[in-house]
């Protein structure tokens, strides 16, 4: 409650907050909660096999004179008290087993569905970070070629230079301004679709800055924590768990079942006297022919058996895919973000020095503008590839822990 309310005062937001809050609002997360909840639900009622079974019961009925004999009256009442308990059913067992593990598989796809909430979340974060990191750039590109077009009219003005350089530096100006709106139009669409995901009706700026972070990729440590902590692969393999009691359960068809009662009977006989008696035994049922019912369910459950076995090699085999994948983007990311780095600072004194160049009238307009083009372009590829990197790095959270 304290971080909604901080929140809606300052309609800012941290990544650490947006995670917060998606976990909490996200209707994935309540639907998961939901299916716990019925498989807690399943677990008491498979659990009830095995309890005594206790029932009470009254009846009343009135005999005609043909048919009210002997020590029987016209009006008899009949109360039953009866206690049914099983001795054995090795498929009560086996159904709270897998009523259990039920249980466990969806506690792990909630799980699962928590980190992959949490890496949409990061993704869209830092995909708002990288579009204001643009319409910063593309703000400092406007002011440049509006002081441009100010200094190039002045020029003009004074008969130094041709219209068509006027021309040209105002279709530049124009273009700045078009791309700037651009910028903020595409920035505002991600954070509709942040609000969305979080279910928020306000929302703005979005705090950080997309960073270089170092980060230790030794391969052989990420893929042993791929097959030990992946949300998605152990939900799987206790789902392939879940198979296998299903099946073991369908086998337990096989088994006779034995179980006891006790009862207490009272009645009226023909004076209204009231007549007690008890009785108590045992039954044992075993279902010797059933028309092969019991084994199309035995066949029916290993194949599924197998289907999940095949779903989860492929799985296994997708996850350690896509976690080398990532870890090559990573590195040829690195190397690219360190390349342009080191032609930034080549580019901004490029564009240091045609504008001085030209402000003195030694270089003309076109060296200008592609120095500004060729910095601008590098600069956004460089806040690209930054995007790109903490994205990367957010699928490798997202597969690894």
């Amino acid at each position: 409650m304290l971080l909604f309310f901080c929140f809606n005062l300052s309609f800012a937001i941290t990544l650490e907050e947006a995670i917060e809050i998606a976990k909490k609002q996200a209707s994935q997360i309540k639907l998961s909660e939901i299916e716990i909840k019925k498989a807690e639900e399943q677990i008491k009622k498979a659990k009830a096999g095995i309890l005594p079974q206790v029932s009470l019961s009254y009846t009343y009925s009135y005999l005609g004179q043909d048919l009210a004999l002997g020590l029987t009256s016209n009006n008899r009442h009949t109360v039953t008290f009866q206690v049914n308990q099983t001795i054995f059913d090795k498929s009560i067992f086996e159904l709270i087993k897998l009523a259990n593990l039920q249980r466990e598989v969806q506690a792990l796809l909630k799980e699962d569905v928590e980190r992959t909430l949490e890496y949409q979340v990061k993704d869209l974060f830092y995909a708002l970070l990288y579009r204001k990191q643009l319409i910063s750039l593309y703000e400092q590109n406007l002011e440049y070629w509006q002081e441009n077009y100010k200094t190039v009219e002045a020029k003009f003005n004074a008969g130094v230079v041709p219209k068509v350089e006027l021309l040209r530096a105002l279709s530049q100006f124009q273009q700045a301004k078009a791309q700037l709106e651009q910028a903020k139009g595409e920035y505002l669409q991600g954070l509709e679709e942040l609000k969305s995901l979080l279910q928020l009706k306000e929302i703005s700026d979005p705090k950080g800055t997309l960073e270089l972070r170092q980060v230790e990729l030794d391969e052989e440590k990420l893929f042993q924590s791929l097959l030990e902590r992946n949300s998605t692969l152990r939900a799987s393999k206790k789902a392939l768990e879940s198979a296998q009691k299903n099946l073991e359960l369908k086998k337990a068809q096989y088994y006779p079942t034995l179980g006891g009662f006790a009862s207490y009977q009272t009645f009226t006989g023909r004076n209204t006297e009231w007549l007690r008696g008890y009785s108590f035994g045992i039954n044992f049922n075993y279902k010797i022919f059933d028309g092969f019912s019991r084994e199309s369910d035995v066949a029916l459950a290993e194949l599924e058996l197998l289907k999940q076995r095949e779903n989860y090699l492929q799985l296994e085999y997708d996850l350690k895919a896509l976690l080398k994948k990532t870890l090559i983007s990573l590195n040829s990311i690195t190397y690219r973000i360190s390349a342009i780095k080191a032609s930034l600072e080549t580019a901004q004194e490029a564009l240091r020095l045609s504008t001085e160049r030209y402000k003195l009238g030694i270089a003309d307009q076109l060296e200008t503008l592609e120095s500004r083009a060729n910095y601008n372009n590098l600069l956004a590829t460089y806040y690209l590839l930054l995007y790109q990197y903490n994205s990367a790095l957010a699928l490798l959270e997202r597969l690894v822990k």
